[in-house]
């Protein structure tokens, strides 16, 4: 896998901000001067994660949006607040077909404002459905489909298998499980295949990982459906031999049902892995990082909305 020379890369939405965090070497937050004195207002959270890349190889830079939050305004809001011109997107990925995830892509497409590459496995477009406390179901990601990703702006590119998309960044394709106690158990979460209500494997997930120079690999996890652990371990077997130096994303540990044993072994996990920063955003839950920051102190870096970080050597 080739490198990258930099990565700039910007928490557009996510589920957690603060205002009263300070910068520190590489990281600049949104702080109390901006939240008191935004022209442009103070940053929007949900329940959703956006990130935007800037990697830059040999003086030419890539911009990529991963994923796009739960709902139209954050995004775009928080990407006017951080002075982003997202017309200068040259490629949006797309995690898979869950609404906290594609919900403000139409949004995002308007402001791109030109048929900018939209990459997603094909698996994204499956009718998914939900089940109610009531037993009834309902669909919940009607919204994103091939022909109104068109229609909003987005050239759509399948995408099943790895994919180097820029120097030094990878998408994962497809992510297979490959800890046992990660599988997951699909409670309530349902799809539409050849006409049959079954569960739903989410087989559409997939991640991205970025090759530093003089760091090693990153890897972003928007929301953990293989398993964090999991899909670390292959992104580093794609990367044919690159450290990994950092992993962030939601690590799908909040949930309701998951036990404090599995958040344990997570971490347990991840601590073997050894990488120098470790974020557990979005879906990961306070357990998780909580967990974290106990065990791994070092490594742990709370993100927010807003966040900017710069990873190079």
């Amino acid at each position: 896998m080739r490198e990258c020379d930099e990565l700039v890369l910007t928490v557009l939405v996510d589920n957690y901000i603060d205002m009263l965090m300070s910068n520190s070497p590489g990281i600049t937050r949104q702080g109390m001067p901006e939240h008191f004195g935004a022209r442009r207002g103070t940053p929007l959270a949900e329940n959703g994660i956006s990130f935007l890349l800037r990697a830059t190889t040999a003086g030419r830079t890539t911009t990529i949006l991963f994923d796009a939050g739960m709902s139209p305004i954050p995004l775009v809001h928080n990407a006017r607040l951080l002075g982003i011109d997202l017309t200068e997107v040259d490629q949006v990925v797309l995690s898979h077909g869950h609404p906290d995830h594609f919900g403000g892509i139409y949004a995002a497409l308007e402001q791109i404002g030109y048929r900018v590459p939209v990459l997603v496995h094909p698996s994204a477009f499956t009718p998914r459905l939900i089940q109610r406390p009531d037993a009834t179901l309902q669909y919940f990601n009607k919204a994103l489909t091939e022909s109104e990703l068109t229609a909003a702006g987005g050239a759509v590119v399948p995408l099943k298998d790895p994919l180097e998309i820029a120097p030094g960044v990878m998408t994962s394709g497809e992510v297979p499980t490959t800890l046992d106690f990660e599988e997951e158990v699909p409670v309530g979460r349902m799809s539409v295949r050849d006409g049959h209500v079954c569960a739903d494997p989410i087989e559409d997930y997939l991640t991205l990982s970025i090759n530093v120079k003089g760091l090693g690999l990153i890897v972003l996890d928007p929301c953990g459906h293989a398993g964090v652990v999991s899909a670390v371990d292959h992104a580093l077997k794609l990367s044919e031999g690159a450290p990994l130096h950092g992993v962030l994303g939601g690590f799908h540990l909040g949930h309701a049902g998951i036990t404090q044993a599995k958040v344990d072994r997570t971490v347990d996990e991840l601590v073997k892995r050894k990488p120098a920063w470790v974020s557990p955003m979005h879906c990961s839950g306070f357990r998780t990082q909580r967990a974290v920051a106990e065990r791994m102190p070092d490594a742990f870096k709370l993100m927010t909305v807003g966040t900017v970080v710069r990873f190079a050597a």
